[in-house]
């Protein structure tokens, strides 16, 4: 009985957020566990012996993703490899220590300052994409805005444009929330497309989209589909006129691309993901939105 009562007690401790109700609940675990049968009683340690360390482990992995402290060793052997293809782009390194991870510096400040300009090139020419993926959002029933500026969340944990849908109902408030990682081009897709699935932990739909010249729309990569399906994720594309395309890429383009100018297909519907309302109201934070008033007065409706 001992045996039982330790290990129950550190699932107890571990799982219980609310210490308030701790108490109350080991007293009701305890009561229903000496019922037992001694048999019965021994078999649920062993169980609990036994799976307590992965369970550990699952909980600490949750919580480094919380904190924005996760290491690539927290993802499957897949995404680990998207993930070096695109720190390799982008001149980054996590380093392959569990409990470490590394931004390695350029050799020469000359040669940082001239690929920094690349990004914020790129970063210029998908601004203009921004207005008319929230007015999108709007019209598919979301508050909208564009929250590319924001860096709280860290590292892939902040999107283009964010959408949130509120519903107060008897059983209280309920909030939807759509994220959009927007890119140029198909170039480099499948490096891109991650930074879109990165957003799944706090939003219950998130969406890939890209600009595409509308003459060879429908040549889009098959293998998308696979993505798309496989990460749960939806795809838009911006079908934009050849013309007006090649002055986006050129860096001609001035002014944000209006409905008029683009259409948006939705090739890839996004499904809904479940998620836990704590990363929901972290990301709602970090938009600026910590009471009901904030919520309602935020982005872009239409009305």
């Amino acid at each position: 009985m001992f045996q039982n009562i330790i290990y129950l007690r550190l699932f107890t401790l571990f799982y219980s957020e609310n210490q308030q109700k701790m108490t109350g609940l080991m007293k009701q675990t305890f009561d229903k566990i000496s019922r037992l049968s001694e048999e019965k009683q021994n078999a649920l340690a062993a169980y609990l012996q036994k799976h307590m360390d992965d369970l550990l482990q699952k909980a600490e992995k949750e919580k480094r993703i919380e904190e924005g402290n996760y290491t690539i060793d927290d993802f499957n052997e897949e995404t680990q490899q998207a993930i070096k293809n695109i720190e390799e782009y982008k001149n980054l390194t996590v380093c392959e220590n569990k409990s470490e991870k590394v931004t390695e510096e350029k050799d020469s400040q000359e040669s940082s300052l001239a690929e920094d300009s690349l990004p914020r090139k790129r970063i210029q020419k998908e601004a203009l994409l921004y207005t008319l993926l929230e007015s999108w959002l709007v019209a598919q029933g979301y508050q909208s805005q564009d929250v590319s500026a924001g860096r709280s969340l860290g590292k892939w944990g902040n999107p283009d444009v964010a959408g949130i849908s509120a519903l107060d109902s008897l059983n209280g408030l309920s909030i939807e929330l759509v994220t959009i990682e927007a890119k140029v081009s198909l170039d480099d897709w499948e490096k891109w497309i991650f930074e879109a699935v990165s957003h799944k932990r706090f939003a219950n739909r998130s969406y890939f989209a890209f600009a595409h010249p509308e003459e060879t729309v429908t040549k889009i990569p098959q293998d998308m589909r696979y993505y798309a399906e496989l990460y749960n994720i939806g795809v838009l594309v911006l079908s934009i006129d050849n013309a007006k395309y090649k002055e986006l890429q050129s860096g001609n383009l001035r002014e944000p691309l209006d409905s008029e100018e683009v259409e948006v297909i939705e090739i890839f519907s996004a499904p809904y993901n479940f998620v836990q309302p704590k990363y929901q109201l972290k990301f709602c934070n970090a938009l600026g939105i910590s009471c009901l008033k904030e919520l309602y007065r935020w982005g872009k409706t239409d009305e």
